[in-house]
């Protein structure tokens, strides 16, 4: 299936606000008199347009994933969306002070607070923005506080909305630009308003409470039964997770599912990381614990394709199979897959026993366990010979973001397509 890319949803907005701006114009050399200010007022209209879809596109909305092929790309292209937007609207006071140079009076207009709501409006906003920058690139921050302030773009959006507005300018002269922008600012504002408010405290949860708990060196296997409803998963996806701990606080963290959707009881094995997966051992069986979700399409091949499958599992990144395969147990139909289980030493290998007695019975089922200090490192070239059995086969990756980067690029030097190769970058959520 073709998905969607930022440059296909960039595309048309971009060219509808260039025309509808150019239309507003009394002729082309209104754009060519004043270039700094006709290229600040692209910057504006543009980056103000783009920070409508950044967060429409936060918004974890089913249609949207859908659309995308998978929340973790959806949250790239938020990403790239959101970055190309504070490039541009960051540009756009700025190349509006360098016009008024040498006119401090003007320059301050742009870059102060003064006496006019509106331009007011703009420099708040302007301040919120690189305010938030600074502590998201520069600043070393715990993970509930980093979020707070990346919460800041969307009050900036809405901020410099307002502001685009309520100064005299081509949106305000020319009705079409106007309801166009107006319905960008809609749209945005209420996805914010919507993950903001409504998705934290009201959106659909499952409340489940935590049956057992066990550690593997720095893995903790959370298990938990349903209080009332299942959350309606498929194997190979993910829910965001919280709970009701006062360790814990009240973060949601997105976590494979490391069992089956047959099974009575959900399981997470979860890597302890950062500072919030480290204090996951202090749970105690009893806890609530909330699921949104679920979300990921990684599972789809799985579930819906035909082809043989190629797994490569690295680290943490076993979790998705774990699910797999615990279906796998639970199907009358075998299918062909192949499983290398990547690790450094054999200590990392902690899932190598569950991994045995899940296939043990499945003659379909070929698993290789790499250990890269006895082996070498995992390639393509090193395992070609034990593919070519398969004319076609699928490919999913989960592990490290680079070694999923650099065994896609060596599997289409085989000649795999890049569309039958599938991984999630869980980094990015």
């Amino acid at each position: 299936m073709k998905y969607l890319s930022a440059k296909q949803i960039l595309t048309i907005p971009t060219f509808i606000t260039l025309s509808l701006w150019l239309l507003s114009k009394k002729g082309i050399m209104d754009v060519f008199d004043d270039p700094l200010r006709s290229l600040s007022q692209i910057f504006s209209l543009i980056g103000l347009i783009y920070m409508m879809i950044s967060l429409i596109l936060s918004t974890r909305r089913r249609f949207i994933e859908d659309g995308i092929g998978g929340l973790d790309k959806v949250y790239e292209m938020h990403h790239i969306v959101g970055s190309l937007s504070f490039v541009l609207l960051i540009n756009h006071p700025l190349l509006l002070a360098i016009k008024a140079l040498p006119q401090a009076a003007l320059v301050s207009q742009y870059l102060l607070i003064g006496n006019y709501l509106p331009y007011n409006l703009g420099v708040v906003s302007l301040y919120i923005m690189v305010l938030a920058f600074i502590f998201m690139v520069f600043v070393r921050l715990p993970y509930h506080i980093w979020l707070k302030t990346h919460q800041l773009l969307g009050f900036a959006g809405i901020i410099g909305s307002v502001h685009a507005l309520l100064i005299t300018s081509d949106i305000s002269s020319y009705f079409p630009l106007r309801l166009w922008m107006i319905v960008w600012i809609f749209f945005g504002s209420t996805s914010f308003l919507y993950i903001f408010f409504y998705y934290k405290w009201i959106a659909s949860v499952y409340v489940y409470e935590i049956s057992k708990i066990e550690r593997l060196l720095d893995v903790v296997n959370i298990s938990a039964k349903p209080t009332k409803r299942k959350i309606p998963f498929v194997p190979g996806q993910f829910a965001y997770v919280g709970f009701k701990d006062i360790n814990l606080g009240g973060e949601q963290h997105p976590f494979s599912f490391s069992s089956s959707p047959l099974e009575d009881e959900v399981r997470f094995s979860i890597k302890m990381l950062g500072d919030y997966t480290v204090k996951l051992p202090l749970l105690r069986k009893g806890t609530k614990m909330f699921l949104k979700g679920p979300y990921g399409k990684f599972g789809d091949v799985y579930i819906k394709g035909k082809r043989p499958l190629v797994w490569i599992v690295g680290g943490i990144g076993v979790t998705p199979f774990l699910s797999m395969l615990r279906n796998e147990q639970q199907l009358i139909e075998d299918r062909a897959i192949i499983l290398f289980y990547c690790f450094s030493n054999p200590e990392e290998g902690m899932f190598s026993d569950e991994i045995k007695q899940l296939t043990e019975n499945k003659k379909t089922i070929e698993v290789h366990e790499w250990c890269s200090t006895q082996r070498g490192r995992f390639s393509v070239p090193k395992i070609i010979e034990i593919l070519e059995k398969y004319d076609k086969y699928d490919v999913q990756i989960c592990g490290p973001g680079p070694m999923m980067e650099s065994l896609k690029q060596q599997f289409e030097e085989v000649g795999v397509d890049s569309e039958r190769i599938l991984f999630e970058k869980f980094q990015i959520l």
